[in-house]
């Protein structure tokens, strides 16, 4: 619900969504990759972002989820570890 939710599909609204994430936080969106594990079909990547935004602190650990077919990314999903505050951060 919060101002960077949705549904992105396609390059061109990705990289739209990617970024908006130095301007909504005046450039102080970061995220450090932790983990990746990975199969011909799916992926998952355990990243750390951190921001700030409106006041608001942001630091915690993110999952994405990744469908693959024929060497190309057709899906990801994002799961914070935190969604309450996930939420807060973007409201």
């Amino acid at each position: 619900s919060g101002t960077m939710a949705g549904t992105f599909r396609g390059r061109e609204e990705i990289f739209a969504f990617l970024g908006r994430l130095p301007k909504e936080t005046n450039g102080t969106y970061a995220s450090s990759l932790i983990d990746v594990l990975a199969s011909d079909g799916r992926a998952a990547a355990l990243y750390r972002a951190s921001g700030e935004r409106q006041g608001r602190q942001l630091e915690l650990d993110q999952v994405l989820l990744f469908r693959i077919e024929r060497g190309l990314v057709q899906e990801v999903l994002a799961l914070p570890s935190d969604p309450a505050a996930f939420e807060r951060f973007w409201a």
